[in-house]
């Protein structure tokens, strides 16, 4: 009884937040307070949660939020924008800040695994017109959730997007695995884990078909000649991704990379072999976001 009536209240303050829209703004105001009251905690998280549901089901889910010193368009009911939102909390701060401290003007930044686009819509904003950001997301779904950033944030003429997966070998075709959790759109991979599939969030009847490519292949025709910061986070296919440059990892043509993966896994093996030096981020589950520097270019 009690918790159906905790239920029904949640559920009736996100009606009455979606019916009177002025009441929003002071109800994310009081985001931080709220969630760091307890008792209020989990009421302010449910009824935050029913109200994100009612703007991705009217298509109205996307509202301004500050980064650093960054006023960014974002999806609130996404994982990376939506605890930033309502409650303050910033998505991966230390590599939030990483890219605040170190990304400058006419910087060149590459985002593998691009998702919905939260890292490359703030390397845009941080590179500025005379930079360049270049995202792969291979997922049809969730690119198209980042070509809407890109847009909403009038970055097109910054940002190169690429709808194609990237490993050690190119393929005309390669199978996806789609995420399957409502709330975390960032699980699609190319090579899911056992316990992945066990638990339901990737399944092997929900995949597409992807085109593949390797980084060297690409960066052959880009145009580019060194990249500043480049970011990987592709769901277990790193050292893939990895050894697909080689070549740019040899000649120096890549400064830093941030990637997810596991400390003295294969991709951080692989990137100390190539002459990176390693530092810890953000944890991430079992998974650290990790920096690697290449020794002779570190920077400011």
């Amino acid at each position: 009884m009690i918790r159906q009536t905790y239920r029904l209240a949640a559920e009736a303050c996100a009606e009455i937040l979606w019916r009177v829209p002025a009441l929003e703004r002071p109800f994310v105001r009081l985001g931080p307070r709220a969630l760091s009251t307890p008792g209020v905690r989990v009421f302010y998280r449910s009824a935050a949660c029913r109200l994100g549901k009612r703007f991705r089901t009217n298509d109205t889910q996307f509202r301004r939020v500050v980064v650093g010193d960054r006023e960014l368009v974002l999806d609130v009911t996404e994982f990376t924008a939506g605890p930033l939102y309502f409650g303050g909390a910033i998505y991966e701060p230390e590599t939030t800040t990483h890219f605040i401290e170190h990304l400058a003007d006419g910087d060149v930044f590459v985002d593998i695994g691009a998702n919905h686009g939260y890292f490359t819509v703030l390397a845009a904003s941080l590179v500025g017109p005379s930079g360049r950001v270049v995202a792969f997301e291979p997922n049809p779904r969730v690119f198209d959730q980042l070509r809407e950033h890109v847009h909403l944030n009038r970055f097109e003429a910054r940002v190169t997007l690429e709808p194609c997966a990237l490993a050690d070998r190119p393929a005309v075709s390669a199978r996806l695995y789609v995420s399957q959790s409502a709330t975390n759109s960032g699980l699609s991979s190319l090579t899911p884990s056992h316990d992945v599939l066990q638990s339901g969030d990737l399944s092997d009847d929900r995949t597409v078909a992807v085109a593949v490519d390797t980084f060297d292949r690409w960066l052959a025709h880009s145009g580019i000649g060194q990249v500043d910061l480049l970011k990987i986070d592709v769901e277990g296919a790193e050292a893939l991704v990895i050894g697909g440059m080689a070549g740019a990892l040899h000649d120096g043509r890549i400064r830093s990379l941030i990637v997810e993966t596991t400390w003295d896994g294969p991709a951080h093996r692989l990137l100390r072999e190539a002459g990176y030096e390693a530092r810890r981020l953000d944890p991430i589950g079992s998974l650290i976001n990790i920096l690697f520097v290449k020794k002779d270019a570190i920077r400011g």
